[in-house]
C-alpha cells in the first residue's frame, strides 16, 4: 500500500535542498563572472596566486559550480584550501572547507559533508565570520536531515538561527525559519511548522523579494496538501506560478511543479500529476541532485501505477530505487520496495511480490523504530533547548540581581566614605583648591608660551616665504603688465618674458596650495577623511599635471605602479603628498634623466617609492629635510625655486594618514623617497 509518510519525506527533502539552490542560468553567469575576474588578475605583471582576492574568487567560482560543474568545484576548492593554508588566510580556508561540505552534500555523500562541517566548526576562528558560521551550521543541519537525525538537524538550524538573529541577517532569518518549518512539517507537527513558516513569511515582506515569496507560497501549498486543505493549496500554487511569470527561478519552479504533481495525485488525477512531475524532472536535468531526481521519479511511478500502467510504473520505480541505493536513503528504499510489491502483486508474480513485501516490512520496521526513537529524541531536544533557554534566563536574572545588590552596597559605602572624607579634609580643602588652581594656571601659561613660540616661528616662516618666494613673481608680473600698458614696445617684452612668468606663477600657485594645507595641518581639530584610494589612477593624474615640465626636461617616467594596489588615506592629502614628491623629483632631475614610481606590499602596508636620477643629497642635507627648526631649500637643475616647506608638509600628512616616510640619497646618484600607507584590502 502507498506509504504517506515516506512520500511526504520525498517532497520535504526536495523542498529543503531546493531552497539552497539558484537557477542553473544564474550559476553559469556567476561562474563566468569569477572566472573572468581571475583571468584579469592573472594578466597583471605582479600577479601572484597568493593574492587574497585571487583566493576569494576561486572560492566563489567553486561555490557557483556546485550544481553544474562539480568536478571543477572540487578542483577549485582544493586549490583555494591549499593557497589559504599556505598564506595563513583563515577566511579563505573556512570558505573552502564550507564549499567541500556543500559539494559532498549535493553529491549524496552525507557522511563526508558532515566530516567537513565538523572540521570547520572546530576551527577557533569561525566565530569571527558569522556568515560562514551560519552557512556551515545550515549545511550540517541539512546533512543530518538526510540521515533522518531530526534532533541534530533541529539543533544545528537553531544554532544558525541564533546567529542570524544576533547579526540581524534577514536572508538567513528567512532561510532558517523556513528550514525549521520544513522539519516540523516532516514530523507532522503542523502548529510548529506554521509558526516557523509565519516567521519566514514576515521576513519575506521586509526583503521585498518576489522569488522568496514564491518559495514560501510553494512550501505553504505543500503543507496544506498534507493537511488536506486542497482548496487553499491550489490557491497557493496559482499565486506561486503567477509570481514566476515575472520572476523566474527554474529550481523552485521545478519544485512547485512537483508539489502540483502531488496535488493532482491526491485528487487521483494521474494524467495531470504525470504532466507536472515530468516538467519538474525535465527542469532538473542540469542539476546533479541525486535525492531530488529519485523523489520525482518515484512520484511518476505512483502516478503511472494509478493509471494501471505497470510497465511505466516499474520503469520509474526501479530508476528511483537505484538512486536511493546510491545515496543510502532508507526511507526512499522503503517506499520504492512497497511500490514494487504492489506492481508485482498486480502482475500476479506472487514470489517476487512477497520478496519485495519482505524487504519493505524489514526496512519499515527499522524505520518505524528509528522514527519512534527520533520523535523521542526530537521532543527531548526541544525540551532541552527550552530548559537551556530558561536556565540561561534564570542565570542572567540572578546575576543581574546580584549586580544590583553589589551596586546598592557600593553606593552606600561610597556615600559614607564621601561624608568621612568631607569631614576630615574640609579644613584644608580651600588651600588645596588654591594650590591646584595656581598649578593649573602655571601649566596653562607654560602651554600658552609654547603655543605662542610656535605661532611666532610659523609666522616668521610664513612671512619669509611670502616675502621671498611669492612677492618676487607678483612684483615681476606687476612691472611687466605696467610696461605692456604704458610702453609701445611693452607687448614685445610681455611676449618674451611671459613663459618664464607663467612658470613663476605656477610655482606661486603650488606654494600657495602648500601654505594653505600646511596651515590646516597646524590647526587643532583638522579632520582626515579616510577612504580607499586606487593608487595608480591618482598618480597618473598627478603625472599628467606635470606633463609640460617633464617634456621640457625630456625626463623619462618609469611607472611600475600595480593597477590593483589601493591604500586607505585622505584623498586630498594623498594628492598633496605625491604632488610634492613628484614635483621635487622633476625639479632635481637633469635633462634626459629618469623618474621611477613603484609599489609593493609590505605586511599590511603599501610601499610607494618615488626615485630619481637627479643631483642627490648628502647625509647632512637629508637630516635637515623634515626639520621644523631649519629651513632647507635648494634650486633645481634648471634653477627652479623651492620654499623648503613641501617636505615638512609631506611628512605631517603621511603621519596623519597612519603612514611613514623615509629618504635614501647620495650626491650625484639621485634620491629615493619611500612612503608607507595602510593597504586597502577587500
Amino acid at each position: 500500500m502507498y506509504s504517506k509518510s515516506n512520500y511526504k519525506l520525498n517532497f520535504l527533502l526536495l523542498a529543503l535542498v531546493c531552497f539552497n539552490f539558484y537557477t542553473a542560468l544564474a550559476q553559469k553567469d556567476s561562474v563566468q563572472l569569477y572566472h573572468e575576474k581571475n583571468l584579469e588578475l592573472e594578466k597583471c605583471p605582479d600577479f601572484s596566486e597568493n593574492d587574497f582576492e585571487y583566493i576569494d574568487n576561486l572560492n566563489k567560482l567553486s561555490y557557483y559550480q556546485r550544481l553544474i560543474a562539480q568536478d571543477s568545484m572540487k578542483i577549485n576548492s582544493k586549490r583555494a584550501l591549499e593557497l589559504s593554508k599556505k598564506n595563513n588566510y583563515v577566511y579563505g580556508e573556512l570558505e573552502a572547507l564550507s564549499n567541500f561540505a556543500t559539494l559532498y552534500l549535493y553529491t549524496g555523500k552525507t557522511d563526508k559533508a558532515i566530516e567537513f562541517c565538523l572540521t570547520t566548526v572546530n576551527n577557533p576562528h569561525l566565530k569571527d565570520y558569522p556568515k560562514i558560521e551560519m552557512k556551515i551550521y545550515n549545511t550540517l543541519g541539512q546533512a543530518y536531515f538526510f540521515k533522518n537525525d531530526y534532533p541534530s538537524t533541529y539543533t544545528q538550524f537553531l544554532h544558525a538561527l541564533a546567529i542570524a538573529e544576533r547579526t540581524n541577517d534577514e536572508f538567513n532569518l528567512f532561510r532558517l525559519n523556513m528550514n525549521l518549518g520544513t522539519i516540523f512539517s516532516r514530523l507532522e507537527d503542523s502548529d510548529e511548522a506554521l509558526k516557523y513558516y509565519a516567521a519566514a513569511f514576515e521576513v519575506v515582506k521586509k526583503l521585498n523579494d518576489p522569488t522568496k515569496e514564491a518559495m514560501m507560497l510553494s512550501n505553504m501549498a505543500f503543507l496544506n496538501i498534507e493537511l488536506g486543505n486542497l482548496r487553499v493549496a491550489k490557491s497557493n500554487l496559482d499565486e506561486t506560478f503567477k509570481l514566476y511569470e515575472t520572476h523566474n527561478n527554474n529550481t523552485w519552479l521545478a519544485w512547485t511543479y512537483a508539489t502540483q504533481g502531488l496535488y493532482y495525485l491526491k485528487l487521483n488525477d494521474y494524467e495531470k500529476a504525470i504532466k507536472n512531475y515530468q516538467k519538474s524532472l525535465d527542469m532538473h536535468s542540469t542539476i546533479s541532485d541525486v535525492k531530488t531526481k529519485a523523489d520525482i521519479k518515484y512520484g511518476l511511478a505512483r502516478s503511472y501505477l494509478g493509471l494501471n500502467n505497470l510497465v511505466k510504473s516499474e520503469e520509474f520505480v526501479l530508476k528511483s530505487l537505484d538512486l536511493y541505493k546510491s545515496s543510502d536513503y532508507d526511507a526512499g528504499l522503503e517506499k520504492a520496495y512497497r511500490t514494487m510489491y504492489e506492481i508485482k502483486k498486480k502482475q500476479n508474480l506472487i514470489t517476487e511480490s512477497l520478496k519485495y513485501l519482505e524487504l519493505t516490512e524489514k526496512i519499515s520496521n527499522d524505520n518505524y523504530k528509528k522514527k519512534n526513537r527520533q520523535n523521542l529524541m526530537m521532543l527531548n531536544a526541544k525540551l532541552n533547548f527550552d530548559k537551556e533557554t530558561q536556565r540561561l534566563k534564570a542565570e542572567n536574572e540572578l546575576a543581574l540581581n546580584e549586580q544590583r545588590k553589589y551596586v546598592k552596597w557600593s553606593l552606600a559605602g561610597l556615600i559614607t566614605l564621601m561624608i568621612i572624607v568631607f569631614l576630615i579634609f574640609s579644613a584644608n580643602q580651600r588651600e588645596k583648591k588654591l594650590n591646584k588652581k595656581l598649578a593649573n594656571q602655571a601649566e596653562i601659561l607654560n602651554e600658552n608660551q609654547k603655543k605662542l613660540t610656535q605661532i611666532n616661528a610659523n609666522q616668521d616662516r610664513l612671512f619669509s616665504i611670502v616675502g621671498h618666494d611669492l612677492r618676487g613673481p607678483i612684483i615681476s608680473l606687476n612691472e611687466i603688465l605696467a610696461l605692456y600698458l604704458e610702453d609701445p614696445e611693452g607687448k614685445t617684452y610681455f611676449e618674451k618674458f611671459a613663459p618664464q612668468l607663467k612658470e613663476d606663477l605656477e610655482q606661486v600657485q603650488f606654494t600657495m596650495d602648500n601654505l594653505l594645507h600646511w596651515g590646516k595641518t597646524q590647526m587643532q581639530g583638522s579632520t582626515v577623511n579616510i577612504k580607499s584610494i586606487q593608487v595608480k589612477g591618482e598618480l597618473d593624474i598627478i603625472l599628467q599635471l606635470y606633463r609640460n615640465e617633464i617634456n621640457k626636461k625630456s625626463i623619462r617616467i618609469n611607472n611600475q605602479v600595480a593597477t590593483n594596489h589601493s591604500v586607505f588615506a585622505d584623498l586630498q592629502q594623498f594628492n598633496i603628498i605625491f604632488r610634492n614628491l613628484i614635483n621635487n623629483a622633476i625639479k632635481f632631475t637633469p635633462n634626459n634623466g629618469m623618474i621611477t614610481i613603484s609599489t609593493k606590499i609590505k605586511n599590511r602596508n603599501l610601499v610607494i617609492e618615488v626615485s630619481d636620477t637627479g643631483v642627490g643629497m648628502t647625509e647632512e642635507d637629508v637630516q635637515k629635510l623634515f626639520s621644523s627648526s631649519e629651513n632647507f631649500s635648494n634650486y633645481g637643475t634648471n634653477k627652479e625655486k623651492g620654499t623648503g616647506l613641501g617636505l615638512r608638509l609631506v611628512k605631517a600628512m603621511v603621519i596623519k594618514n597612519n603612514g611613514e616616510i623615509a629618504v635614501k640619497s647620495e650626491p650625484n646618484k639621485g634620491s629615493q623617497f619611500i612612503v608607507e600607507l595602510p593597504l586597502a584590502i577587500a
